[in-house]
């Protein structure tokens, strides 16, 4: 009896954990170092409790350490796989925004966050908060949950490791998501780069006007009346994005093996 137990719960939970702990440890909403990593741990908990109640069949045994580490280490490897995809597209608006502060001169306005463990800028960590809290709104969480769910039926806890077409798909997402980045911050950049340009003719006309101490605080309050211009236009911009991260990883899921 203890034995059939073992095999129909906990051994499969174990699998299933080690994957759910993964996929969660990287989510931007709950992998942020201001989390605990206790609550962290649990939800893992509950969601493995609850996907390994509703597991079906049984797992063999492994035969040795090895194969144990060998399991338990693929499906950690297949949760940080599904899970980084999840932070590369709301790492989108971040580097969005550093773009954008990049050009105006706000990266000497970068301060230490950590949250994100590293120097962070204004319009960044602000594009970047606004993706998160959209993406909670418009309940992306249950499209992530449910996606790990079925992750469990496309991914078999005996599948191999991500093949090469994951490997490629990964590749050209990374791609995507920088242009995609550029493209975002395109309008605040083309408007910086046409005032240095009229900076630049203004100093050689009017060589007596400090073109430095005129067009740092220029830029400032150009970049910002442009981006509260943009500002509405974001939410649909978002929106695609988050659409193409639900596609994405649909596809990857069905193309592991």
């Amino acid at each position: 009896m203890a034995e059939a137990f073992f095999l129909e719960f906990w051994w499969p939970f174990l699998l299933i954990f080690s994957r759910v702990v993964a996929f969660v440890a990287l989510l931007p909403f709950l992998g942020w170092r201001g989390i605990p990593v206790l609550l962290r741990i649990f939800f893992s908990f509950v969601l493995a409790v609850l996907l390994a109640l509703n597991w079906e069949g049984r797992l063999p045994l492994p035969r040795s350490d090895l194969e144990l580490l060998l399991l338990v280490g693929r499906q950690v490897g297949t949760g940080l796989c599904l899970g980084f995809l999840v932070y590369l597209f709301l790492t989108v608006f971040l580097m969005a925004g550093q773009l954008m502060d990049h050009k105006a001169g706000l990266m000497m306005a970068s301060t230490f966050d950590p949250l994100f463990g590293g120097q962070v800028t204004i319009l960044g960590q602000f594009y970047h908060f606004m993706a998160v809290v959209l993406y909670l709104m418009l309940n992306g969480h249950h499209f992530l949950f449910l996606s790990l769910r079925d992750s469990f039926t496309l991914i078999p806890l005996t599948a191999a490791f991500a093949g090469e077409a994951v490997l490629w798909h990964y590749v050209r997402t990374f791609g995507f998501l920088f242009v995609l980045a550029f493209q975002i911050a395109a309008p605040v950049v083309v408007v910086l780069w046409m005032l240095d340009l009229a900076l630049g003719l203004l100093s050689r006309t009017v060589p007596q006007i400090h073109v430095f101490i005129v067009g740092l605080p220029l830029k400032v309050a150009l970049v910002l009346l442009v981006f509260m211009l943009l500002l509405p236009l974001a939410g649909a911009v978002m929106g695609d994005v988050f659409a193409l991260l639900n596609r994405d990883m649909i596809l990857i899921m069905e193309s592991w093996s």
